[in-house]
Parts: C-alpha cells; sequence; structure tokens
C-alpha cells in the first residue's frame, strides 16, 4: 500500500468517526425534543464515560459562578451526576431492569451536556445584574424556561427507562432536582 491509499484509509475512517459522531449528536438532540428514546442510544461503558465527563466539564462550567470557585462547583456537578446514577440504578434494580443502566444514564448525561450547552449563552445575557437591562430580564425568563425543558427531558428520559407514565417520571424529576438542590445548599456554600 502506497503512502496515498495510506492517507486515502484515514480519510475514510475519519470520515465514519465524523459521521458516527453526528448520529450520536442528533440522537441526543432527539431525545432531548422529545422525539428519540434512551433506549436509541448504544449501551457502550464507553459511551457512559465520555457522556458523564463532558457533562462534568460543561456543568461545572454553568454553576461555577454560583460557588466563585472551580473546586466546590467541580464537587457540586459530581456530586449531583452521581447521586443521579445512583438513583437511576436504584429504581431500574427495583424493577429488574439493570440492563438498561448504560442507556439510561448515557442519555441524561449527554442531554444534559446540550442543556449544559444552552445556559451558556443565557448566562451571558443574564449577566451579573439581570435587573440592569431588558437583555437580563429576556435571559432570566430563557433561563427558568431551559430549567423546566430540563426537568421535561429528565422525565422524557425516565418514563422510557422506568416504563412508566410522563407524569410519573416527571414527578421523579422534579423530585431529584429538589433534593439535589438541597444537598448541594446543604454542603457547598453560595456565592450571593
Amino acid at each position: 500500500m502506497s503512502a496515498f491509499d495510506g492517507h486515502r484509509f484515514w480519510r475514510i475512517v475519519s470520515a465514519e468517526k465524523k459521521a458516527a459522531v453526528k448520529k450520536l449528536i442528533n440522537l441526543f438532540v432527539d431525545i432531548s425534543l422529545l422525539r428519540a428514546a434512551p433506549q436509541d442510544l448504544p449501551a457502550a461503558s464507553l459511551l457512559v464515560t465520555l457522556t458523564l465527563l463532558l457533562n462534568l466539564l460543561t456543568g461545572t462550567i454553568v454553576i461555577v459562578g454560583h460557588f466563585g470557585s472551580l473546586i466546590p462547583a467541580l464537587l457540586a456537578q459530581l456530586m449531583d451526576l452521581s447521586l443521579l446514577a445512583l438513583a437511576v440504578w436504584l429504581l431500574l434494580s427495583y424493577q429488574k431492569h439493570q440492563g438498561r443502566f448504560n442507556q439510561a444514564v448515557t442519555a441524561l448525561f449527554g442531554c444534559g451536556v446540550l442543556v449544559n450547552l444552552v445556559a451558556m449563552p443565557i448566562q451571558l445575557m443574564i449577566g451579573d445584574e439581570p435587573k440592569a437591562s431588558p437583555v437580563g430580564g429576556l435571559g432570566v425568563l430563557l433561563y427558568i424556561g431551559l430549567m423546566i425543558w430540563g426537568l421535561v427531558i429528565v422525565a422524557h428520559i425516565l418514563r422510557h427507562t422506568l416504563a412508566t407514565r410522563f407524569g410519573n417520571g416527571m414527578l421523579l424529576s422534579i423530585g431529584y432536582f429538589m433534593i439535589i438542590n438541597w444537598l448541594v445548599d446543604l454542603f457547598f456554600k453560595r456565592v450571593g
């Protein structure tokens, strides 16, 4: 095989990887828009790890301003993701459906990354004093809407994961949101 053929081979492999990544991103978008379900994702441990790390990174960036420094934000985000994974594992163990765990947490972590990425520019709109400008006020409304949509996404994922009604998924989503916020407030000091 000549050097040219080797380059062509790697371009083809690279194109296949790009197509696979694009397909995964589209799946996360579709899950976030309630058009797909966690069972549409591959049940790969590598994907769980990748989405966990990306969520840890993006989530920490989103909340670091609330804590004033990186370490408490990182620890709070790690606690959130760990407890979310534990809660899903316990619910699936209770139902004897542990085989759904990888797809469920991949969906939760991956869609969480998308929500975090959308939150970043909204936080810039809000700024330090949201009352100071109409853009800041609009940012607050968008942020509240995004938080609500995040709860809907989690409810959608839990509904499919646990094979239950959407209302039950929403109750679990809101309950988890309230518990994790209480725990974060209990263990970590927020700025302001």
